[in-house]
């Protein structure tokens, strides 16, 4: 058993989080919703700490915040980068005197120095990950107190260094107060919850789990305390019945003293986490009851709740992945978390929306790329089926330097143990697209760090190397970054790609975590060459062809054990200068506002999904020179019918399963023309148009 740590706050204390976010919870924690109130000040401001220090001419804000929202997504790679200061009062209750009092910060980007009443509470380094400072000794239950709060997205010396995107400063996730018991299921290990689930067998007729839970005792009394581990299944109606008998057992904790325990539980005939087809869900609770000073049971001091879904997966080098005993074909997206003029400081209702798109195209898994994002992306993946890839924001260069790797190290261990127990997450990614003679022994390090952190797991590495180089093979799987037909040679360049690698390495596992050209939805042209990639022009014509090509050899290849298409939406990367935006990563299948599904997108939801599948591309192209053009539409039909002004042109079928229905040679006459498609899918009639205008030249 690894050393004493407190384990992974995820799903269930997210849950509760949400639950108690403005007040008591029925489980001994107490968690104070501190987004609101703050004043903001971008730049250095040594007195900002001090308690009587005036900031009435600071901006107020209210959090989620960045300072990025605007010049970090408008070109010019000049977005400003270093210091900013946040400051709050807090009035606490006198009644949470006694107890224990957290700092918790989900996201602050990328270095944070926290003050309370002056006192220098510490210093996290990394963007992305919760974290928690203990701040029971500095603050005044009672009484008003002042939080401030520097944070520093400049140039510090740690991952990431650089990368294709903007690095939004600020505190860009929300912040709380957690107050628990003395006696508690310990909040102090990485910003973890305090319990981990380990799934010691899973087979049809039965499993079994390990549940670990650290406890610490902050009194200054030695305690004896009843342990109660129990797992839950949904019954309906919100109603929750045991999965298995509830475990109790007795431990003993002297007074500052802290001990990890732990407890093998059985679930007879196990109802199993099946990706989209049955995202199947228990849930693992651990209370904490101190016994009374006359040995009766006492009452519930603690309690820490979270999610278990019961699976079993591997990476076959010629099956690609296999859940719970069969294949799944793993395709999805890449997605970046950030939304336009709110940066990286989005709200809940938002990454909603990123999910349904995900969820409506029919994807089976997620690339949650380039780095660690919020509790509540990695518990929608878990209820919805998703498979994921979790990984730490390693990009670009390493540095050669002992801060670089420890730090990567930290971020990675923060990203493990706070998801320990999401079931959707198969994959820690521990870098995409290093260089630096110092990258192969960091990714090198890394992988270990997964082995040593989740053995239950697979580490994975996001390539653009050749397949030959060193830094490919230090993770159990990899995945590659390839963009044939874009940056360099032809989208037919990819296929016989794909085979030479696997003929030169059948026994490795890999998959592709990214391919994707750039589009947009005001650029047209018919029969498009291929673009300049750091062009001005980027038709979305010529998106349909890439995906097209790409999709045609993946759809033939298991082995490849997953496909990530790069990316879900526009992004910004403030130094770009592309398209038809600067400071956009234009690659997106939706546009940065997520208001367009570009046509691409329909062509993977016709491959991908069940739902009827009708759409006509280039229907934003309806200024057209040329009177004789092609018509392709997306479906998942097996016959399509198209008229042009009302006139039958012809009906397609799809014997080779590409999804695609393309009549070549049709003649427009001046002026507007409707294009309309029909189609009979499941037995209901589904149709599209649109009109195009041909002028003059």
């Amino acid at each position: 058993m690894r050393a004493i740590r407190v384990l992974s706050a995820v799903a269930a204390f997210f849950a509760l989080q949400r639950a108690a976010r403005s007040g008591p919870g029925p489980d001994g924690r107490e968690i104070l919703d501190l987004d609101p109130g703050w004043r903001f000040f971008g730049g250095e401001e040594s007195r900002a700490p001090e308690v009587g220090f005036d900031d009435a001419s600071w901006q107020r804000v209210d959090l989620p915040h960045t300072w990025n929202a605007l010049d970090g997504q408008d070109g010019g790679g000049d977005y400003r980068r270093g210091p900013g200061w946040y400051r709050r009062h807090l009035s606490l209750d006198a009644s949470l005197a006694g107890r224990r009092l957290y700092l918790q910060f989900d996201g602050a980007s990328l270095m944070a120095d926290v003050y309370v009443n002056g006192v220098h509470l510490g210093t996290h380094r990394g963007g992305f990950a919760r974290f928690r400072f203990d701040a029971t000794a500095v603050l005044r239950p009672g009484a008003d107190n002042v939080l401030a709060v520097r944070v520093d997205n400049g140039h510090l010396g740690i991952p990431p260094t650089a990368a294709d995107f903007t690095f939004f400063g600020g505190l860009y996730r929300d912040v709380s107060l957690v107050s628990t018991d003395p006696v508690q299921i310990s909040a102090m290990d990485h910003g973890s919850p305090g319990v981990f689930i380990d799934q010691v067998g899973v087979a049809p007729g039965s499993a079994r789990i390990l549940v670990r839970a650290e406890l610490e005792n902050h009194g200054a009394l030695p305690r004896d305390v009843d342990v109660h581990v129990t797992v839950t299944d949904d019954a309906g109606g919100g109603v929750r019945r045991p999965a298995c008998p509830e475990q109790s057992f007795r431990t003993h904790l002297e007074a500052g003293a802290a001990i990890e325990v732990s407890k093998t539980l059985g679930i007879e005939h196990p109802r199993l986490w099946n990706g989209r087809a049955d995202p199947h869900l228990y849930a693992v609770r651990v209370e904490l009851h101190p016994v009374a000073a006359n040995g009766a049971p006492g009452a519930l001091s603690d309690a820490v709740e979270q999610p278990l879904g019961l699976r079993t997966y591997s990476v076959d080098p010629l099956r690609g992945f296999i859940l719970n005993g069969r294949y799944l074909d793993l395709h999805g997206f890449n997605r970046h978390q950030d939304w336009p003029d709110k940066g990286w400081a989005i709200s809940d209702s938002e990454e909603a929306e990123d999910f349904s798109l995900l969820m409506d195209v029919g994807s089976t898994a997620v690339r949650v790329s380039h780095y660690q994002q919020s509790q509540s992306w990695y518990s929608r993946c878990d209820g919805a089926g998703l498979v994921a890839w979790a990984e730490i924001p390693f990009v670009d260069g390493a540095l050669p330097t002992p801060e670089f790797l420890e730090n990567a190290k930290q971020q990675l261990r923060e990203l493990i143990r706070q998801n320990y127990n999401h079931p959707a997450i198969c994959f820690w990614g521990v870098g995409n697209e290093t260089s630096g003679p110092d990258a192969d022994g960091v990714i090198a390090a890394l992988a270990g760090v997964v082995r040593a952190e989740d053995p239950s797991r697979l580490s994975t590495y996001a390539s653009d190397h050749e397949a030959s180089d060193t830094k490919n093979w230090h993770t159990d799987v990899v995945a590659f970054n390839k963009y044939f037909g874009w940056y360099r040679g032809a989208i037919a360049d990819f296929a016989p790609w794909l085979d030479a690698t696997k003929a030169a390495y059948p026994q490795a596992r890999f998959g592709m975590s990214e391919y994707g050209a750039g589009a947009s939805i005001v650029q047209h042209a018919q029969d498009p060459a291929q673009p300049e990639a750091r062009g001005r022009f980027h038709p979305e014509e010529y998106q349909c062809l890439y995906h097209e090509g790409y999709w045609a050899a993946l759809r033939t290849r298991p082995y490849v054990w997953a496909k990530f298409i790069w990316c879900l939406h526009d992004f910004a990367s403030d130094g770009r200068d592309e398209g038809d935006h600067p400071g956009r990563n234009d690659k997106g299948l939706v546009t940065y506002d997520r208001k367009v599904m570009k046509d691409a997108y329909y062509f993977y939801k016709a491959n991908w999904s069940e739902a009827a599948v009708l759409h006509i591309t280039s229907s934003r192209f309806n200024d057209r020179r040329d009177p004789v053009t092609s018509v392709k539409v997306y479906s998942n039909a097996t016959q399509v019918e198209l008229e042009v002004d009302g006139k039958p042109i012809g009906t397609l079928s799809d014997a080779a399963g590409t999804r695609v229905f393309e009549w070549r040679g049709v003649r427009l006459a001046p002026g507007e023309n409707r294009i309309a498609a029909r189609a009979r899918i499941g037995g209901r009639d589904e149709s599209d148009s649109c009109v195009w205008t041909l002028s003059g030249p």
